[in-house]
């Protein structure tokens, strides 16, 4: 049986622009450190080899002590590590990719081409390729026919099967499902999918590290692979890097600030978020028309958090069938606004739902 870790998109030394410069670097030395002691846990379970399938850098050119860290931690390992370059750490052979800067257990693919690392000891052959620029056109998998037979064999890829014309390597599910791969190992889509098989190549990308943002929230992971046959298991291996959480508040039925401040306070309490949690938490929900969300003062709430964040999309609380029809100023004022109290866009709904508030407390003769 065959056992390996299939890791990637770690985009070591992330600038985490949402922060203070202190906090950023406090969260790049935790996303490092998450990275190392993803390196234990798959030792500990087994791993016989490291397969990395790009943007293990958020750059081309890192911070050089990230990289001298970067391979330490590499070189380290009692098993061969195998690198297929991404869009943001593209190969250069000028740059830290250069062979004269790997360990003697690192092997990085330097071309746009498929080639191979064969692993005799292991009865592995592991194919990739690298990304030369920071975008990269379609590249021949191979087809069955080319494959060692006696080998379990491996696509190590940054690619894009998302997409025919996309600008990372797209990649289809025809050349996936003629390749005869064992295993796909892929990066770029950092929300993945569920493993797929197409023909007999089981498909899977290996997710995040660390959320750098709240288009990636939740637990960072990568993927546990064990082949045994022609029976391939993936299982994730959860990261404990610092995560971006977005949660919704139900807040309906509040009339007041104090009330919102009260939901916000307990739902805090309730949820016990690391304090290394970066939290964007949306109000949603019916409430009084009297009823201002004061979200610059309800953040202080979560100064605890390493971020903290609000939106209010709550809607005022109104007998919406009424005033559509009311032949008063406040019914022709609602209809001025419906398109936009019902728009897809959320910061519309959210203003249209602000000016609907003040300006129906504006004509009942209401503080604004």
């Amino acid at each position: 049986m065959l056992r390996f870790l299939h890791a990637g998109d770690l985009h070591l030394g992330s600038s985490f622009s949402a922060f203070s410069p202190r906090v950023a670097a406090e969260r790049r030395e935790q996303q490092f450190a998450a990275f190392e002691k993803m390196l234990e846990d798959a030792l500990e379970n087994g791993a016989q080899m490291i397969l990395l399938a790009g943007d293990c850098f958020d750059s081309p050119a890192p911070d050089p002590a990230a990289v001298a860290r970067f391979f330490g931690a590499l070189a380290a390992l009692p098993v061969p590590v195998v690198i297929a370059p991404g869009n943001h750490d593209y190969y250069d052979p000028r740059g830290f990719w250069a062979p004269a800067n790997l360990p003697k257990n690192v092997y990085v693919f330097d071309r746009a081409e498929l080639s191979c690392f064969p692993f005799e000891q292991l009865g592995v052959a592991v194919y990739g390729y690298a990304f030369l620029a920071e975008s990269q056109g379609a590249i021949g998998i191979g087809y069955g026919a080319g494959l060692r037979e006696e080998y379990v064999n491996i696509l190590l890829a940054h690619a894009d099967i998302t997409s025919p014309i996309s600008a990372y390597a797209p990649l289809s599910a025809g050349q996936l499902e003629r390749s005869g791969y064992t295993y796909a190992a892929l990066g770029h889509i950092h929300r993945p999918p569920e493993p797929h098989r197409y023909g007999k190549t089981l498909t899977a990308y290996c997710g995040f590290l660390a959320g750098r943002g709240f288009d990636e929230t939740g637990v960072g992971q990568a993927l546990l692979v064990e082949v045994e046959g022609n029976t391939v298991r993936t299982s994730v291996l959860e990261s404990n890097a610092p995560r971006f959480e977005r949660c919704t508040l139900d807040c309906t039925g509040a009339e007041n600030g104090e009330q919102i401040r009260t939901h916000v306070r307990d739902f805090l309490q309730k949820q016990s978020f690391r304090a290394d949690t970066a939290l964007r938490l949306v109000l949603q929900g019916e409430v009084g028309l009297s009823c201002h969300v004061d979200t610059a003062a309800l953040t202080r709430l979560g100064e605890e958090l390493a971020l903290f964040e609000l939106e209010d999309e709550t809607m005022p609380l109104l007998d919406a069938a009424s005033l559509e029809k009311a032949p008063t100023l406040q019914g022709a004022f609602y209809r001025a606004l419906l398109p936009r109290l019902q728009s897809e866009d959320a910061a519309v709904r959210t203003l249209a739902a602000e000016a609907l508030r003040a300006g129906l407390a504006a004509l009942a003769g209401r503080e604004v």
